[in-house]
């Protein structure tokens, strides 16, 4: 019995942990999207497109994002409209439209990425160090 509610304790330790880390981490992410003018699922599917001339199908992207391609279809558009990504045909499947940022929607992707890194360590270094190690 002793070693359940150590198990119990440690558990409940580590949610409240993980629930705290989370709403911080929407909070950040909330501010970022809110900055840039975008809205949060246009915010998330920058973050979910690889930047470079890889790619991504709609439909993957859609996979990743546990939405219906209709969906993440209108998403692209605004983006598309908004200079953020471009669509090309695959040079190995034609039949393939690839998704990738332009230097805009890159460029915004990675000043996001670095002011979230920056926020968030601003927060862990306010921590007194058992909060951050315990």
């Amino acid at each position: 019995m002793r070693k359940s509610a150590t198990s119990r304790k440690t558990v409940t330790r580590f949610l409240d942990a993980w629930l705290g880390v989370r709403q911080l981490v929407q909070a950040a992410n909330f501010n970022r999207f809110q900055k840039a003018g975008l809205s949060a699922t246009q915010f998330m599917t920058l973050n979910l497109i690889p930047g470079g001339r890889e790619g991504m199908t709609l439909s993957e992207l859609a996979r990743r994002m546990n939405l219906g391609t209709a969906t993440v279809a209108s998403t692209i558009d605004s983006l598309e409209a908004r200079g953020l990504l471009t669509r090309t045909r695959s040079d190995l499947d034609r039949r393939q439209v690839l998704l990738a940022l332009t230097k805009h929607g890159n460029a915004l992707q990675n000043s996001a990425s670095a002011e979230f890194h920056s926020h968030m360590a601003t927060l862990f270094g306010r921590m007194a160090a058992e909060q951050r190690d315990g």
